[in-house]
């Protein structure tokens, strides 16, 4: 179970620019309103970015973009991320954070390492190793965040190919090492799926997913995120199911007791937080992809990912939002601070 322990040690663990002011940007920061293209990671169709993408970028509506197999090309993502960076340089915007999901095995954007799938990551030294040379793969294509690695227990169901193995204290070991491959070679790690996929009975990108195993088996569950948090995990992904038993009857990305209590309460975590894709199943059986974003927003996440077409009506729900006060503008300045700490870093 989560104790105050783990809590403290997970604080002790993080770096000073992780630990950025959590109630107010500084004095003479934007307006919350400009702030919250910051608070956003989205995706583009093709290799190329069209003119009005660029623009978005240029005009502070996007804060990252997440590239999918799509968008890679023979030639492989490098040309693309300079596009989308000088975009942002060109408009006196911060530098995009580029992610990709590259956990290895069925999970993988780009050719080359990791080699192995998780399971196939016997060992701390392996994962250590596989997860240092995914970090030099991804940077010589210009990605600095990767969307792995996967903290979920396996318990036989969907998600469990793309786990460590069945075993919390073993995945904890293992999946830590790669998060601290990753960050050997200079590339941002992202557990997830907080609190857990591991007993899901349904891929939230399909459907919704309520996952109904006891609380006691569900926070067993939580001992990879603890360990990865100790270890200075810098970015972690909550998940879209939804998790009754944990006190949430709306999806975890936007749930208040799962963001606010559960994560940066009970374990201490005071790095970005980040949702899995709102433009999905899982979450449209709830709410609209904009009006989840200003929930997750509200419940204490920092970056919203919110792939297609919905990036733009999600960056104009989040700054209506804020006009109307609906976004108090200390969570919004919040959660810009730890955006730019990470970009900093």
């Amino acid at each position: 179970m989560v104790s105050t322990r783990l809590a403290t040690a997970a604080l002790a663990g993080l770096g000073v620019l992780l630990l950025a002011p959590l109630t107010a940007a500084p004095a003479a920061g934007p307006a919350p309103v400009t702030m919250v293209g910051q608070l956003l990671m989205t995706s583009m169709p093709g290799t190329t970015p069209t003119a009005t993408f660029l623009a978005r970028i240029r005009a502070g509506q996007i804060g990252g973009v997440v590239l999918y197999s799509n968008n890679i090309g023979t030639a492989g993502p490098g040309t693309l991320v300079a596009q989308l960076q000088a975009a942002a340089s060109a408009g006196g915007q911060p530098p995009l954070l580029i992610a990709v999901d590259q956990e290895g095995g069925i999970v993988k954007r780009l050719p080359g390492a990791p080699t192995l799938a998780p399971p196939k990551m016997t060992s701390v030294t392996v994962a250590r190793s596989q997860g240092l040379a995914t970090a030099l793969n991804l940077k010589r294509n210009g990605i600095d965040v990767d969307l792995a690695p996967v903290l979920d227990v396996g318990h036989g169901g969907f998600i469990t190919p793309r786990t460590f193995g069945p075993d919390a204290a073993d995945v904890a070991n293992r999946a830590t090492a790669f998060a601290q491959g990753l960050a050997q070679g200079g590339v941002l790690a992202t557990g997830k799926h907080f609190p857990g996929l591991g007993y899901a009975p349904v891929n939230t990108d399909n459907g919704a997913s309520i996952v109904s195993a006891s609380r006691v088996a569900l926070l067993t569950d939580l001992m990879p995120y603890q360990r990865a948090i100790a270890a200075g995990l810098p970015i972690v992904m909550v998940s879209t199911a939804v998790y009754p038993r944990l006190g949430a009857e709306i999806p975890a990305a936007c749930a208040r007791r799962i963001v606010g209590g559960l994560l940066r309460g009970e374990l201490g975590f005071q790095g970005l937080v980040i949702t899995d894709d709102l433009n999905t199943p899982g979450i449209q059986h709830y709410f609209s992809t904009p009006d989840a974003a200003v929930r997750a927003i509200g419940a204490g996440v920092d970056m919203v990912i919110a792939t297609g077409s919905s990036g733009t009506a999600v960056y104009s729900a989040l700054a209506t939002a804020v006009r109307s006060g609906q976004l108090p503008a200390g969570v919004v300045a919040a959660a810009y601070a730890r955006v730019l700490a990470l970009k900093t870093k």
